[in-house]
Formats: structure tokens, C-alpha cells, sequence
């Protein structure tokens, strides 16, 4: 069996066959159809991601997306499979096994980006590589959110490395949306280039793109990995990840060759990461998480002011994760929640005009910070004079990090998120809002068994939980400080903000003057 890739001269075998289309892309199958006049031959996909199996509608007609076993049903003699996936190699890996030689060939669709990229590679396949590093942060270009993609740790290291003179030494490249919305941060050897010049049909833009990409000694990224999908065996990706939190992965797929290494908190999590991703232990990296280096600085005077502290006010940030995602990243729902404020817990206007006038006589200020995947209109509780919200927007267009906002709370609410672990390094009050523990377990599941024995905080499941943690914090009680500082110190390996420079050691990354040894 091999693997071709589908052109003008061989596409005469399918037009007269069924074809199953390998991975579920709406992109590629766009792209697909408008370059071939197949369409009306694709009879349904298969998909080994259960989220994406079902029915969905194309072009007019209704496709069936079916699991892994369907391979064994069908009629591989009336069929074809053409694999429309960014990971195609991987792809005819899979269906090598699967098959085990009931197909004489397997296609594959290049489209225009995978097309441009091994147009680039074979041009710089003996060029030696230079000292660039590219950064990338935030989801898939087609599931681009505003202010992801120069965020997180990928920001934080790069804010590190700045800080400590590496740009003398090293290109460092940022891959964003836009790079004119970045042009304060330019200086030399500092570029951002845009992540769409990918299919540019500009060659100067494609060029410096390709250049950066093929041509980088380290790429760093924080979430989406397919646009360094076909690297140089001596180009080194780090998946740094967004953090370690109690959720489980949506979907299992092995990353052991998609990035060479991985950031991680602690070795309990190293474990986690290399059984939920596929990794191999050496790509293991026990380092801390780049971002908490900003939990141990004292946050601007003027973060202070736009949240409305005065003196003698408490703050507790309150975390909820999201249960339906903004429409770019449905396919990351969970459910849908009944609350009529769109908050767990306090579900009523009732509860949260009860709520504000409890935090107005505790001297308490609730800053609601919304997942970046969550839209901002799912939750409606303005007009309070003691309650903040703050969505992603917001935070977008003043430039700041949660975790910068973070040393401001004396106490943190939360529910799953990852965020709950970055702030247990600070060692301070925490909650945890499980009103749907049980519905969570079922839909998205957790890291840990049982979850309640790894949560470091109180539990809340009713308002009368909610207010009482309010009171607590109020009055500067703190009963789970011992199961908190028992947690802490399994979860987090260092307790400092030395995590960017940890990184930068166990890579091997050195500044000017340093000889660069690599891992």
C-alpha cells in the first residue's frame, strides 16, 4: 500500500468510486471541492475524534462521520480513502495499520498551505538553520480569538528573554494575526509576522514567513502546534502549553512526534501529560509553567484602580471555566448551563443583588474575569457596585495577563480551571464552585480520582457556600490552609518565579557571549 498525493494525472481512480474522506475538516473539504470536481463522489468521513463523528451538513448534502471501525466494514474495492488532514503522514500511518494492505494506494489532498510549506522545505532542506526562535500562542488560525495569539506563557518567555538581553543573540519572530497591531513591540531582532502569510499570495510575505518557520533553531508555541507540523529533525518544538490544571484532555491524540518537548509543574503532572498526550517521559519537561513568573511580581498601581480597590477593600477574583465556548471553538462545548445570570451558582438576579449587598457590608470587591473562549454576552451581571467583569476584550485592549491581575486577589474562586493551580503557588484562600460535579465528571472527566481529594479550597455547591466563603474571606478566616499547603506542594515543584529562565537552561538556550549547547 502507498501513499500518493492526489494530482490532475491519478484522479481519474476516484472519480468512478466512493470516497471516504480520512479526518473531518470542513477547511480542507472546501478547499478540496473547489479544486476537484469531486464532491458529489465523497460518500462520508471517518474521524477517530468521537466529538467529530455523526452527521453534519456539506455542500448540500448530508455526510456521515464514522469511527475507526468502519474500516472494516467497508468495501475497499468499490472505495478509496483520501486523507484531508495537516498530519497526512500520520494519517496513512494509521490507516497502514488499520488496513493491513486491503488498499493497493492511499491519497492524500495537499491543500494551498501544506502545498506552499513543502514547496519551502525542500528549498531550505541543506540551508543550515540560524538563531531564530519563532513564538505562537492561541488555537488554530481558523479558531482565532482576539488577543490569544500573543498571550500566555509563549508572551511570558518571550518578555524573559527580552528582559534578559537574549534578543543580542537570538531573531525572536512572533507568528500573530496581525502584525501591525504589534508594531510598539518591534525593536531589532524582534519581528512579528503574520500566521496567515502562511498562503500569502504575496511571495515577500510568504518568504518571510517560510524563512522564520523553516529556518528557526527552537519554536515555541502554546496550544496549536499543526503550522510546525513538518520541522527538520534539528529543529526543536516546545508545546508550552496553557497550564496544569484538573480537566482531562477532550480527545486522545499522541503528540510524542508532533513537539519534541513539553512544560509541565511536577512530576505528578508529568505523569498526567505523558499518559493524556502520548509523550514519551524524556519529553517531560519539569520546569514550572512560564506565566506564574508573573504571579511574583507587584502588579501595577493602575490595575488597582481600573478594579476599583481602595484601602481596606478584600478582592476575590472569581475564575468560572467555560461550559459552551464562543462559536470559533463550539466543538469545545461541554453543555449548556441553566442560570439566568449565565454563572454557576448564582443563577438568579435574586441571589445576585443578595450577593452584592453582602460583598457592599464585608468590604469585599468580586472581579468576574470569563474565559477567553467564553463569550462576553453568556453572562449578564453588570450595573452592581461591587461586582466586576472582566472578558477577554477588556483585557485585550489594555494589554494584561490574568496572571498579572491575579496578585491583587486575596482569595480566588474557581471550578476546574487551570488558573485555580497557577494561584495555589501564591498560597492563599481558595474555592471551587461544584454545583455540576457530577455532569462535568461525565461530559469532560478529570486528571485526578477522586477530583474532591485534589482540590485545594473550600467547596462550594449552593449560594449559602458561595456567601459563606465570602464571610470567611472577610474575615480573614482561612480553614483550609492545611489541605491547601499539603496540595501545593505535590502539585508545584519550585514555588518561585524562576520559571522562564528553567525553561531556557533545560533547553540549552544561552545569551550572547554563552555557548549554546541544546538539550
Amino acid at each position: 500500500m502507498k501513499l500518493e498525493k492526489l494530482t490532475s494525472e491519478n484522479i481519474e481512480d476516484l472519480r468512478g468510486r466512493q470516497i471516504y474522506c480520512f479526518e473531518k475538516s470542513v477547511p480542507y473539504l472546501n478547499e478540496l471541492c473547489g479544486s476537484y470536481d469531486l464532491c458529489s463522489r465523497i460518500a462520508g468521513i471517518i474521524d477517530e475524534n468521537a466529538r467529530n463523528q455523526g452527521a453534519f451538513d456539506f455542500q448540500g448534502k448530508k455526510l456521515a462521520v464514522q469511527g475507526m471501525d468502519f474500516l472494516k466494514e467497508a468495501d475497499w474495492n468499490r472505495s478509496r480513502i483520501l486523507i484531508t488532514s495537516d498530519y497526512f503522514l500520520d494519517a496513512y500511518e494509521k490507516l497502514s495499520r488499520e488496513l493491513s494492505g486491503r488498499l493497493s494506494v492511499i491519497y492524500y489532498f495537499e491543500n494551498k498551505e501544506t502545498a506552499y510549506e513543502m514547496e519551502y522545505r525542500r528549498s531550505c532542506q541543506n540551508a543550515e538553520l540560524e538563531n531564530i526562535i519563532v513564538f505562537r500562542s492561541g488555537p488554530h488560525a481558523s479558531s482565532f480569538i482576539e488577543g490569544t495569539d500573543f498571550s500566555d506563557n509563549a508572551r511570558a518567555l518571550f518578555e524573559h528573554m527580552l528582559a534578559e538581553n537574549y534578543d543580542k543573540e537570538w531573531k525572536l519572530v512572533w507568528l500573530v494575526k496581525d502584525p501591525e497591531a504589534f508594531a510598539k513591540h518591534c525593536r531589532q531582532n524582534v519581528e512579528f509576522l503574520s500566521f496567515d502569510w502562511s498562503v500569502s499570495d504575496i511571495p515577500e510575505e510568504r518568504n518571510r514567513y517560510y524563512h522564520a518557520l523553516c529556518l528557526a533553531k527552537y519554536i515555541f508555541f502554546t496550544d496549536a502546534y499543526g503550522f510546525a507540523r513538518n520541522c527538520r529533525p534539528d529543529q526543536i518544538r516546545i508545546q508550552l502549553w496553557h497550564g496544569c490544571g484538573f480537566k482531562t484532555r477532550v480527545n486522545f491524540v499522541r503528540c510524542e512526534k508532533r513537539y519534541e518537548y513539553t512544560t509541565v509543574i511536577s512530576d505528578i503532572y508529568a505523569g498526567i501529560h505523558e499518559r493524556i498526550y502520548g509523550l514519551d517521559s524524556r519529553q517531560l519537561l519539569v520546569t514550572g509553567y512560564a506565566k506564574q513568573d508573573w504571579l511574583f511580581r507587584e502588579p501595577e498601581e493602575q490595575y488597582r484602580d481600573w478594579i476599583g480597590l481602595r484601602e481596606g477593600i478584600r478582592c476575590i477574583f472569581w475564575l468560572p471555566t467555560f461550559r459552551a465556548a464562543d462559536t470559533a471553538l463550539s466543538n469545545l462545548s461541554e453543555y449548556q448551563q441553566e442560570s439566568d445570570t449565565g454563572l454557576p451558582v448564582v443563577s438568579s438576579f435574586e441571589r445576585l443583588n443578595m450577593l452584592d449587598s453582602l460583598l457592599e457590608r464585608e468590604h469585599v470587591r468580586l472581579v468576574i474575569k470569563l474565559h477567553p473562549f467564553q463569550d462576553k454576552n453568556s453572562v449578564r451581571c453588570g450595573h452592581f457596585s461591587n461586582i466586576v467583569l472582566l472578558d477577554n476584550h477588556e483585557l485585550y485592549a489594555k494589554d494584561i495577563q490574568i496572571n498579572r491581575l491575579l496578585p491583587l486577589a486575596d482569595a480566588l474562586i474557581s471550578d476546574y480551571s487551570s488558573a485555580a493551580v497557577d494561584y495555589l503557588l501564591l498560597n492563599r484562600p481558595m474555592a471551587f464552585t461544584l454545583e455540576d460535579m457530577e455532569e462535568y465528571s461525565q461530559s469532560r472527566g478529570f486528571v485526578f480520582d477522586p477530583i474532591r481529594d485534589w482540590l485545594p479550597g473550600k467547596e462550594i455547591f449552593t449560594f449559602e457556600d458561595f456567601c459563606g466563603f465570602v464571610m470567611e474571606v472577610s474575615h480573614g478566616k482561612d480553614p483550609m490552609k492545611e489541605k491547601r499547603e499539603c496540595l501545593r506542594e505535590k502539585m508545584h515543584k519550585y514555588h518561585d518565579g524562576g520559571s522562564c529562565q528553567r525553561i531556557l537552561d533545560a533547553l540549552g538556550i544561552k545569551k550572547e557571549g554563552e555557548k549554546n549547547h541544546g538539550i
